[in-house]
């Protein structure tokens, strides 16, 4: 987990400060695009990639990670099993993935989170201690420590309610380990997360239930056929209508591509171009075409189960591309929902007996995202 520490304690575990002079450990550190910020239940979030690629001919060790602020003080301290579950290294499985092989690269997925009104930061720097070859090995051969990097200025795109109503699950929402913030996607030659900040809405009934009687069924799923409306005014640049609904469990009934992952789909350009990608609409639902504008609150299709889906939900993301896969993610907010409470896991999606809502009290939230597992009601 992300622990605040003092900085004094940091320094002794040869973390903090600049290096006594150039680090000449072998490996490239990158910030794959610069960090936005989007508030989720009173937490400041900030994901982002951190891309390392060795350039040593033998294996080498990531220890422990510090993200600072831009004045050198510290946000988080990450090492040991906590690093291990933030550091993925692409197309391997290593049984050590903070090991680097030679020539190995890996990525490491953030949130240098703040808490509201703690001082926030406006660019972050990197220290990374990697192990050494002997006990002594000076500073500069063990610990790189990066340039302080701005954050992006872009603020979060501020959308009206997509859906109506109560019991709206936020499946694999806002979190840094969830399985959209995982997908990094290779496309045209760029390695990009267009889900960075996506959502799959599921409906829950007033019992708490995502499904009533067969499971199996599209219409026994509480939010099958819900209207999908436009979060915002903008242009479609992208309407699909045509692929089957899947049964619920089973393999989609169309095959997978780039195309057709998010199954029936609308894709809507806004004024500043940004994209949000509507996703997994029932077949036949979709009321708009390409080159048509709409305003926000208007209908653009119903929920569904089209495409790399198995059961009902809408997905639902902001982009600065109109691909469901090959764009950069771009941290969106609601303009205003009431938090319910949270579910302990998907699991509740699984079983008859559904979801009962703790003693959590009601609250109202204005311009954040829903984080992950949270259970939201919009407005009518």
């Amino acid at each position: 987990m992300l622990t605040p520490v003092a900085l004094a304690a940091s320094a002794l575990l040869g973390l903090a400060g600049p290096a006594q002079s150039p680090s000449v450990v072998p490996v490239e550190v990158r910030v794959a695009s610069p960090p936005q910020t989007v508030r989720g239940e009173g937490v400041l979030h900030r994901l982002y990639e951190l891309r390392l690629s060795s350039f040593a001919p033998r294996e080498v060790r990531l220890e422990a990670l510090q993200i600072l602020d831009q004045s050198g003080a510290e946000l988080a301290r990450i090492e040991g099993e906590a690093l291990d579950r933030l550091m993925v290294q692409p197309g391997a499985t290593p049984d050590d993935p903070r090991a680097l092989p030679p020539g190995g690269q890996a990525i490491l997925y953030l949130d240098a989170a703040t808490s509201d009104g703690a001082p926030k930061p406006t660019a972050l720097s990197h220290s990374l201690r990697f192990a050494g070859t002997r006990p002594d090995a000076p500073v500069d051969r063990t610990t790189i420590t990066t340039a302080a990097q701005p954050l992006s200025t872009r603020p979060p795109v501020v959308l009206e309610p997509p859906l109506r109503g109560a019991g709206w699950l936020a499946a694999n929402a806002l979190s840094n380990d969830a399985d959209h913030r995982r997908t990094m996607v290779v496309v045209d030659g760029q390695a990009r997360v267009a889900q960075r900040f996506a959502i799959d809405f599921v409906r829950l009934d007033e019992q708490g239930r995502a499904f009533v009687d067969d499971p199996q069924s599209n219409e026994a799923w509480v939010g099958f056929g819900a209207p999908v409306l436009a979060g915002a005014d903008g242009v479609v640049v992208a309407a699909v209508d045509t692929l089957p609904d899947n049964t619920p469990g089973a393999p989609p009934a169309a095959p997978i591509s780039l195309q057709t992952i998010g199954g029936n789909h609308v894709v809507v350009r806004l004024e500043d171009g940004s994209h949000v990608f509507y996703g997994h609409l029932k077949q036949g639902s979709v009321r708009v075409r390409e080159g048509q504008s709409v305003t926000a609150g208007e209908v653009l299709g119903a929920l569904g189960n089209s495409g790399q889906s198995d059961a009902p939900h809408l997905h639902i993301h902001v982009s600065d591309g109109p691909s469901a896969l090959g764009a950069d993610g771009r941290a969106f907010a609601f303009r205003r929902f009431e938090l319910q409470g949270h579910v302990p896991s998907l699991a509740v999606l699984e079983t008859v007996e559904g979801w009962r809502r703790g003693p959590e009290p009601r609250r109202a939230l204005v311009e954040e995202l829903p984080v992950d597992n949270a259970v939201i009601d919009f407005a009518d």
